[in-house]
């Protein structure tokens, strides 16, 4: 594990240092109120796909006595997950779990250059690649991001092809699946004030998860889409279905093929 300092002050663990500046701009600056989320003090949170804990860390931030669960299947960035959510006060728990439409082992690909990509849908981890990789190398980045990525000192390496080859080159790991309505009965869970899902890819495997009787006790939502435009329609409809209202906002790595996209849903 590396450690890395917040904008704050705070030291935190995570797999790669110069990946913090950018997840912190990316969570930290996120104003969920204004999609029509709200944040109870003493909520219970389940941040699926959680990485290293930025966005618990975000809602331990804003919310002191809340329940914090994040389930994150990569072992490196597991680690510094399960040490940031001890870390908290109250700590926060950390399940070392992908989920899933079913209960078993899966592989995914791991980039040990930037952990936040890894995935168990290869084509969502190539194009997100592919988006990244472009936007280092193009100095074209939206929304103040470029200023991030000039910070972290990426301009000076952006042009080194064996660098970036290196950077981008996944390796196959594989990891437990559960799904969420099992683990929802495992962890005692009878509500989720917000289910938070970035998963890069697997996001309607999650929700297949969620048993009929269980959607009832989900009152928010924010999820990353990356599955195109169409499925961002799709799920949004389905939701509303269910008796959610939705927000759409797109993320600022949407350009480049890299198409990301946030639903914001609540009852």
């Amino acid at each position: 594990m590396q450690s890395a300092t917040l904008p704050d002050g705070r030291v935190i663990f995570c797999v790669n240092a110069y990946e913090v500046d950018f997840s912190v701009h990316e969570i930290f600056s996120e104003d969920l109120l204004a999609h029509g989320l709200s944040l109870p003090a003493d909520g219970v949170y389940l941040d699926v796909g959680a990485n290293i804990g930025l966005f618990s860390l975000y809602l331990r931030d804003h919310c002191p006595t809340a329940r914090l669960i994040g389930f994150e299947p990569m072992p490196a960035a597991f680690a510094a997950l399960k040490a940031n959510m001890a870390a908290m006060s109250p700590a926060g728990t950390a399940v070392q779990l992908a989920l899933g439409d079913h209960s078993g082992w899966a592989e995914f690909d791991y980039f040990p250059g930037i952990a936040a990509l890894s995935t168990q849908n290869r084509a969502v981890g190539q194009k997100m690649s592919a988006g990244l990789r472009g936007l280092l190398g193009g100095g074209a980045a939206q929304d103040g991001v470029q200023d991030v990525l000039d910070k972290t000192g990426v301009a000076a390496v952006a042009h080194d092809a064996a660098f970036l080859d290196q950077l981008f080159q996944p390796e196959v790991v594989r990891a437990q699946v559960e799904t969420l309505s099992d683990q929802m009965r495992v962890l005692g869970v009878d509500t989720v004030d917000l289910l938070k899902i970035d998963t890069e890819g697997a996001e309607r495997e999650v929700l297949a998860g969620l048993a009929a009787e269980d959607w009832p006790k989900i009152r928010q939502m924010l999820i990353e889409v990356h599955l195109g435009e169409q499925v961002l329609a799709e799920m949004a409809a389905d939701l509303r279905r269910r008796g959610f209202t939705t927000s759409l906002g797109r993320h600022p790595l949407c350009r480049d093929g890299a198409e990301v996209f946030h639903i914001y849903a609540a009852r």
